[in-house]
């Protein structure tokens, strides 16, 4: 007998219309030295006095990304860079960004796009390094995993592996012994969309692709997938979706289903389009599994995130407008509720809530505006 398919409806809230780290704001309220975005919350702990966001950053001139900047001259290091600012889960406030002498995270590399998270006593951090170290093969092996016990201790970050994922490395994590699985990539271009892969011990490195499937209300038409499953493709243009990259790291439900958040391209783009975000869910027993897909449920809105349609005036800057890019997802104290951190314009960094319910189940109660 196949299981009634679930669905679910998603609220957000609590968008915050000014950034929460930005070279804008001012000092002692989340002021970055540098254009800042695409952040990851890492959790405090033993050895981490004060939860915060690792955060990209850009430096100088010469920030082209995808490992095309330049030695900054600011410091001597290069201008894409990995720094943290501390920041509280529960109000979604920041302070100020550390200054790269205090904390960069690899600086002999262009570092871009942390996606970090703490597992078995360590933080593990996946990130897009140029130029790429270790035994990978291919032309896109850009996407570095390394852990450390002192996140802050640049020297302390070890690597574990190199990967041809091209960007990203967003996580569900099991048990050791168990498979946890990862999604990565961005497409059409350089790879066909976003492929998914499995590991039984994050700590050897060793990760095996594998098959996207989809679930009994879905089928190709409503959540494209490549001829061999080994990529989940745009929706299309038609819909507004041209191409793909992984974004947060997935989060479990109390139902024991995941939610993905993905950022998509419409039409345009780069010029003319929008980078939203979308969303998958993800079967409980087999995360590989889609249940559900939903397009354009973030789309760039306050100043920080569309830099004022390019005006020159605009307060904010950023390299690119009209962009929200969610890359931190966190559960919060109240049922399947979740803090959500994500780029604006590609120079900010804004925050907001969503909250998720089984369509038919309680109303969603509407959840406080941003502090």
């Amino acid at each position: 007998t196949l299981e009634p398919s679930r669905a679910y409806s998603l609220l957000l809230s609590g968008h915050s219309p000014t950034p929460v780290l930005s070279l804008a704001n001012a000092k002692g309220q989340g002021h970055s030295d540098c254009l800042v975005f695409n952040p990851s919350y890492i959790p405090a702990s033993d050895t981490l006095n004060h939860s915060g966001l690792l955060v990209r950053q850009c430096c100088g001139e010469g920030c082209w990304g995808h490992g095309r900047s330049v030695h900054s001259s600011l410091s001597g290091a290069r201008s894409e860079r990995i720094g943290f600012a501390p920041c509280d889960l529960q109000t979604g406030t920041c302070g100020d960004v550390l200054p790269s002498e205090e904390f960069n995270l690899d600086p002999e590399a262009d570092a871009e796009d942390p996606r970090a998270l703490h597992y078995e006593g360590y933080y593990w951090l996946f990130y897009y390094r140029s130029p790429s170290v270790g035994g990978c093969v291919g032309d896109q092996c850009t996407v570095q995993l390394s852990r450390s016990k002192a996140p802050l201790s640049a020297s302390s970050w070890e690597r574990v592996g190199t990967y041809p994922w091209h960007r990203n490395g967003c996580c569900i994590m099991k048990p050791r012994g168990e498979r946890s699985y990862c999604i990565w990539g961005e497409g059409p271009g350089p790879l066909p969309g976003l492929g998914i892969a499995y590991t039984t011990d994050l700590s050897s490195g060793v990760f095996t692709q594998t098959r996207w499937s989809l679930g009994n209300s879905l089928d190709n038409a409503s959540s494209p997938l490549s001829v061999d499953q080994q990529w989940l493709l745009p929706l299309g243009a038609d819909r507004q979706e041209i191409k793909l990259e992984a974004g947060a790291h997935p989060v479990q439900l109390s139902t024991g289903d995941y939610v993905h958040f993905y950022a998509a391209a419409t039409p345009g783009w780069v010029a003319n389009g929008n980078y939203t975000v979308g969303y998958i869910i993800l079967d409980k027993g087999d995360p590989t599994k889609i249940l559900q897909r939903s397009a354009q449920f973030m789309v760039p809105t306050y100043d920080y995130e569309t830099l004022c349609q390019g005006r020159k005036s605009c307060t904010y800057k950023g390299e690119r407008k009209n962009v929200i890019f969610l890359s931190s997802a966190t559960a919060l104290g109240e049922r399947d509720t979740f803090r959500l951190f994500f780029g604006g314009g590609d120079g900010n960094v804004g925050t907001a809530i969503v909250r998720v319910a089984l369509s038919g189940s309680d109303p969603i109660r509407e959840i406080s505006s941003f502090v």
